[in-house]
């Protein structure tokens, strides 16, 4: 398990490479998609579902990437893609492609239920976290101008 993480950790990293990320955020990319793929390996052995580990895999690296991103005041696409990217179901789209050519149908269809379940729960994941940050307030900063009246 904790080979997985580190493997992760480093896969998101040269991810982050590829896609010309800013370098001083690529760290924090890492260590996100680390802490997605964690979640997700603890969930699926505690028994739940793969649709349901993704989904709150998901929620965490979204959730992180908007504090994040609150807080370097950049895009959130800069974390959350990255970030997501160990749990996007490669395995599954090859299985797909190999039942294809096997014309193995029952597989196939298993392989597609189960790639498009884990896509669907990464958009919704994202989806939520973004809606939870924009139901919470934002902090106005008092304008810099001085008050009618105020003489300095």
């Amino acid at each position: 398990m904790l080979l997985q993480i580190i493997g992760s950790f480093f896969a998101v990293v040269a991810f982050c490479f590829i896609l010309g990320s800013p370098r001083n955020y690529i760290l924090a990319a890492g260590i996100m998609g680390a802490l997605g793929w964690a979640l997700f390996l603890f969930l699926s052995q505690r028994g739940i579902s793969v649709g349901i580990a993704t989904f709150f895999s998901g929620c965490l690296v979204s959730l992180c990437a908007q504090l994040l991103a609150r807080i370097a005041k950049t895009p959130v696409t800069i974390f959350v893609i990255p970030g997501i990217l160990p749990l996007v179901p490669g395995a599954g789209m090859y299985h797909i492609v190999a039942s294809i050519i096997r014309s193995n149908g029952p597989e196939t269809s298993y392989y597609i239920a189960q790639t498009l379940t884990i896509s669907g729960m990464i958009a919704v994941s994202i989806i939520v976290a973004e809606s939870l940050f924009h139901l919470l307030p934002v902090k106005k900063k008092p304008s810099a101008q001085p008050k009618k009246g105020d003489c300095s």
